[in-house]
């Protein structure tokens, strides 16, 4: 891998240079389950924010655990903020996931319409300039299939502080070169749990994961020149998998999915139970082992994991 550090400055610099910390500590609309601010609900909150804004519309969310919406930010809503007042007590929650039929549960399902519905998220984000800071955002379905916790489509959307917990796609970059920011988050999940065709880039975050599955499924467009980026992350393993036979068995740093997948691990921490091979799984993309199009790199990480002799032939892992 070439000049890895000039390649982090641009990306922190001149990509990513959307990711300012929220400067006004005033919120504009309040949302509590006890009724003390604006609204109860979030939905409501978001669709009180004016459309098409530049300025930026903080949205202060109290502690609480709101489990009852499957929320959605429309694309006209840009620049909103999703400030939780506990990063451990503001919990979005909720449990839709990919069935044979569609989505289930389907008494809960059939309450949802149009985009909203698109992916079984708890969170769905259309517009650009979204930021969320504080706060805890989860999909509880479990084992059952595609669950995510947050379907991202637009751009320069930015978590700061923030726990993203799912199973199976806790997060779904879904756009093709739409960036996102991740900084000082802890995202939880075993099966493809980042994945999609969107940038992005991971600051000094926790990601933990159930025994048996993938971190990553990249599907970065071939014109792409970035795909994920991981800098100074933690990967940890965490043991009570809702699924048997999870808890024992290794995990590996990802699989691609289709198109030109790009995924960097710089100075990061990787575990004793990351699968020697990090990756060794093409997912039937018969040109993936000869590709000079996929870009799978590792630089100077650290732990028991780090360890590259057992790495997968066939893949572009770097140096």
């Amino acid at each position: 891998m070439k000049n890895k550090s000039l390649f982090f400055i641009f990306l922190i610099l001149g990509v990513f240079g959307f990711c300012q910390m929220t400067v006004a500590l005033t919120p504009d609309i309040t949302v509590a389950l006890d009724g003390s601010g604006d609204y109860t609900k979030i939905q409501d909150a978001i669709d009180a924010a004016p459309s098409n804004e530049s300025r930026r519309t903080i949205i202060l969310v109290k502690t609480g655990l709101y489990d009852t919406e499957k929320l959605i930010v429309p694309a006209n809503k840009t620049n909103i903020t999703l400030l939780g007042e506990s990063r451990d007590q503001t919990i979005i929650s909720y449990h839709i996931y990919d069935c044979p039929t569609g989505k289930c549960p389907a008494e809960d399902a059939e309450k949802w319409t149009g985009d909203n519905i698109r992916t079984s998220a708890t969170l769905s984000i259309h517009g650009d300039g979204f930021r969320a800071e504080n706060l805890t955002i989860q999909n509880t379905a479990g084992p059952v299939g595609q669950a995510q916790a947050v379907t991202i489509r637009g751009d320069k959307v930015v978590f700061v502080n923030c726990d993203l917990k799912g199973y199976q796609d806790t997060i779904y970059l879904w756009t093709d070169g739409k960036r996102s920011y991740f900084e000082n988050c802890m995202i939880l999940g075993r099966t493809d749990y980042i994945y999609g065709g969107g940038t992005a880039f991971f600051q000094a975050c926790e990601i933990r994961s159930w025994g048996g599955g993938w971190i990553t499924a990249p599907a970065t467009s071939q014109s792409a020149p970035y795909g994920y980026v991981f800098n100074a992350c933690d990967l940890t393993y965490v043991t009570g998998s809702p699924r048997n036979g999870d808890d024992g068995t290794t995990f590996r740093l990802g699989r691609p999915w289709h198109n030109y997948p790009k995924v960097s691990w710089l100075r990061c921490s990787f575990p004793d139970m990351l699968n020697p091979q990090g990756w060794g799984d093409t997912w039937n993309m018969s040109y993936a082992p000869t590709s000079p199009d996929l870009h799978l790199y590792e630089y100077q990480n650290t732990g028991p994991g780090a360890d590259m002799s057992g790495r997968a032939t066939g893949l572009d892992c770097g140096p």
